[in-house]
């Protein structure tokens, strides 16, 4: 339990300082508006977007000292929070270089998500079975294509989810704690690096956590409850994430398939702006409904 006090803490203390060292580095470039997005977006435009950076360096840092460090609910999470952190790194870049604000195109962006996930799938010593409560039940080999479309699917839920601020962050925290609850060998540094990623992240935000941060905190939980056997789990307790990737199918299905608009723009927290909601009101309900799940989660799964 001291090891991982010292770990949360390392982690916490090496993201705030790193993300005010960036920050000042960084200052005058950040991310473009995009033209969907609802007027009153306007004011994040120039926003830096190193906060996932920032969070990713320091987690990593922090990790290297856990007493268990080659465990694999350890080792195996950190490289999908490099890896993956990677694809949205460039993805970043090249939003900074675009004056559109686009990065890779969506097939281009999938591609790379399911070649990492597959060769995260391959190494990694996973069980084929599924649990809920006291029953199993046993995929064989369809487990390992479920295994990357759960990575997949994961990470680009809290992708879409990462569009108010403080929203991803605060709203993958649960998750991350219930996987400490149930997974002893699981790493504290991440927690304290997003609860670090916060401070400067808070409305109104002086960093956002970009492609880097979302796409790396997504395959951290996805690859965690892997390993941990408990997809069922997280995936019920990562419900919000999922509520907002359903909204975004929705809408694109709707489109081209009917020609026709279900909300006045998605995913669901920006249909709520459009609506008339405050930016921090959805914050504070959508980051207590995460609660809710998580909390629910725990008592009949964990």
């Amino acid at each position: 339990m001291g090891r991982r006090i010292v770990v949360v803490f390392l982690s916490f203390t090496i993201t705030f300082v790193l993300s005010k060292v960036l920050l000042s580095l960084y200052r005058g470039q950040g991310t473009t508006a995009k033209a969907y997005l609802p007027d009153f977006h306007a004011n994040k435009e120039g926003t830096p977007i190193i906060g996932g950076v920032a969070f990713i360096i320091g987690s990593s840092i922090a990790t290297l000292f856990e007493r268990d460090f080659f465990s694999p609910t350890i080792l195996y999470p950190l490289i999908a929070l490099l890896t993956f952190g990677g694809i949205g790194f460039f993805d970043d870049l090249l939003k900074e270089r675009h004056r559109s604000g686009d990065g890779f195109t969506s097939l281009g962006k999938l591609g790379l998500q399911l070649l990492v996930s597959i060769l995260l799938v391959a190494v990694m010593p996973l069980r084929t079975t599924l649990t809920f409560r006291s029953m199993t039940l046993e995929l064989g080999w369809w487990y390992y294509p479920f295994a990357v479309l759960f990575i997949t699917s994961f990470v680009n839920a809290v992708n879409i989810t990462d569009g108010l601020d403080g929203l991803a962050s605060l709203s993958a925290i649960p998750s991350l704690l219930l996987l400490l609850s149930v997974q002893e060998a699981f790493s504290g540094a991440l927690p304290g690096a997003l609860i670090a990623f916060v401070w400067y992240n808070y409305p109104p935000a002086k960093t956002f956590m970009g492609d880097s941060g979302s796409h790396a905190l997504g395959a951290y939980i996805a690859v965690g409850a892997l390993l941990a056997n408990r997809e069922v789990l997280i995936l019920f307790a990562g419900g919000l994430f999922f509520l907002e990737l359903f909204s975004s199918l929705v809408q694109i299905i709707s489109i081209r398939g009917f020609g026709r608009k279900i909300f006045l723009i998605a995913p669901l927290h920006h249909a709520l702006e459009a609506a008339g909601f405050a930016e921090g009101k959805i914050v504070q309900t959508f980051v207590t409904l995460s609660w809710v799940f998580a909390i629910l989660s725990f008592v009949m799964w964990g």
